[in-house]
């Protein structure tokens, strides 16, 4: 998987969310720079409802079995969460300069969740008929896997 480490238990559910999102460009583009990153990323996976980003440890948690209803009533795969997450960690290190993730932005939590959000989440959500959404907010509900909503 080049640059990606996953356990044997989270590859299949990868695989189901990555063949999914590579039916948008935005979403080829992030998971072959994943893929091929310069350095190690970690792919964790939980049963939390948490989908984040940790850049101090280079490691993605994805809980593949939690999608999101948005504000506005629609909803979002754990697949797409996942694309989310996966943008974070391919954005440059320019991005993670001190300041940069304090500053608010109409809705969302900083400058770097509006980015991915109003970017790839979007395209993605378009492409795969996905609701979008335009603030950093909304409530986590259990699906029976990656790509339902």
């Amino acid at each position: 998987m080049g640059s990606l480490h996953l356990s044997a238990h989270a590859l299949p559910l990868y695989n189901e969310a990555k063949r999914y999102l590579c039916a948008d460009s935005a979403e080829r583009r992030i998971f072959s720079k994943l893929e091929h990153a310069p350095h190690t990323v970690h792919l964790r996976l939980d049963a939390r409802n948490d989908d984040s980003y940790d850049p101090n440890c280079a490691t993605i948690h994805w809980d593949p079995y939690s999608a999101l209803r948005t504000t506005g009533g629609g909803r979002q795969s754990p697949a797409l969460g996942l694309g989310h997450e996966a943008d974070h960690a391919t954005e440059p290190e320019r991005l993670r300069e001190p300041g940069f993730d304090h500053i608010l932005h109409n809705g969302y939590d900083n400058a770097e969740e509006r980015r991915v959000i109003r970017g790839s989440e979007t395209h993605a959500a378009h492409t795969l008929g996905e609701a979008i959404r335009h603030n950093h907010r909304g409530s986590c509900y259990r699906v029976d896997s990656p790509i339902s909503r």
